[in-house]
């Protein structure tokens, strides 16, 4: 594959075909570990609410485990209850339509930072139903399971990026279940809120919502609760820490508290990078100006050791939706020296 190509899958047919085909790749390459520590009670109680909030995710599960021919009771626990998660460097960024801005869409832009080694994995998944009821969908990922990126025919983009561990007092749903619902059934940042404000969540993730109208918000969820946040001067922002309903104003970011570490400081430092940018711009912001954005080094945005971040992580791929003209933008590597590639849903 040459550099800056897109690998590519289409997952075709009902939710048990999905899932069969996704085994069937997985075969040789994932490594099932033991989570026997959860608790049966635990995991069982997961599939529930997972069973509760998005049924097709079991028969999807099935068609996994028949496809890699994975021992049972050991996928059932990696694929509902997993709990471990690392507080990764992403930023997301969307701006509101604006009718005032010479009729301006909403803009997503965001970079996901990950284990540079992990690239590897990186491809978009077409998902294409056989229920024409249900939207097409495309999505980017370097995960076994779901996508971190997905953008469907109704228009409707989600985002996510990692927030701080904290204690899980009960059971509840697992990010990729939770994505895949979300976009199969909502076409409205409205109703996506909806959704994930009414489910249990197992992990703590923003996400990022953006529509066809213009709409955009972000919704930081955790075991613990959820915080709902609309766009302030234009826009909506997440990293790696929690903001707790609030946006950011003119003097910065006002913090959930959390154990402090330096990925939770730097996240606060693209927070307030988009802040700057992104206020310059005011109305004239637009996709280039989000180009831009992602491709900064300042704070950094787009990390790595070419902005001065050491060690095995950095931005491993940079999106741009345009969710009015069915646009998911990926660029598979860093922005700043890989051009982005145009994916139009409406083309699988």
């Amino acid at each position: 594959m040459r550099p800056g190509q897109l690998r590519r899958a289409l997952y075709e047919g009902d939710h048990y075909s999905r899932g069969l085909r996704r085994g069937r790749r997985l075969r040789a390459t994932l490594t099932v570990p033991d989570l026997s520590h959860l608790g049966a009670g635990f995991v069982r109680a997961c599939q529930k609410a997972a069973e509760a909030f998005y049924p097709p995710a079991v028969r999807e599960f099935e068609g996994l485990v028949d496809g890699g021919g994975f021992e049972l009771e050991a996928m059932r626990a990696f694929y509902f209850a997993r709990l471990e998660s690392m507080l990764g460097g992403c930023t997301m960024v969307a701006l509101a339509g604006d009718r005032d801005a010479g009729g301006r869409s909403a803009v997503v832009g965001r970079n996901y930072d990950w284990a540079v080694q992990d690239s590897r994995w990186c491809e978009l998944h077409v998902y294409r139903p056989p229920a024409p009821r249900v939207p097409l969908r495309i999505g980017y990922t370097h995960h076994w399971a779901g996508c971190p990126d997905v953008l469907n025919a109704a228009g409707l983009y989600v985002g996510i990026a990692s927030l701080p561990p904290e204690p899980v007092p009960r059971p509840g749903v697992q990010w990729s279940i939770i994505v895949d619902g979300v976009s199969e059934r909502c076409a409205t940042v409205e109703h996506a809120v909806d959704l994930l404000v009414g489910v249990r969540h197992l992990r703590p993730l923003s996400y990022l919502l953006a529509d066809g109208a213009g709409e955009v918000a972000v919704v930081e969820a955790t075991p613990s609760g959820v915080a709902v946040r609309g766009p302030q001067g234009g826009f909506v922002a997440a990293a790696n820490v929690p903001i707790g309903g609030r946006m950011m104003a003119g003097d910065g970011p006002t913090p959930t508290p959390v154990k402090n570490s330096a990925r939770v400081a730097r996240s606060f430092r693209r927070l307030e990078r988009v802040r700057e940018v992104l206020s310059a711009a005011g109305p004239a912001a637009d996709r280039h100006t989000m180009e831009r954005l992602l491709c900064d080094h300042k704070a950094p945005i787009c990390t790595g050791p070419h902005a001065g971040v050491r060690g095995c992580w950095g931005t491993i791929w940079s999106a741009m939706c345009l969710p009015a003209e069915g646009l998911l933008r990926i660029a598979p590597g860093r922005p700043c020296q890989v051009r982005y590639t145009d994916v139009y849903v409406d083309a699988h």
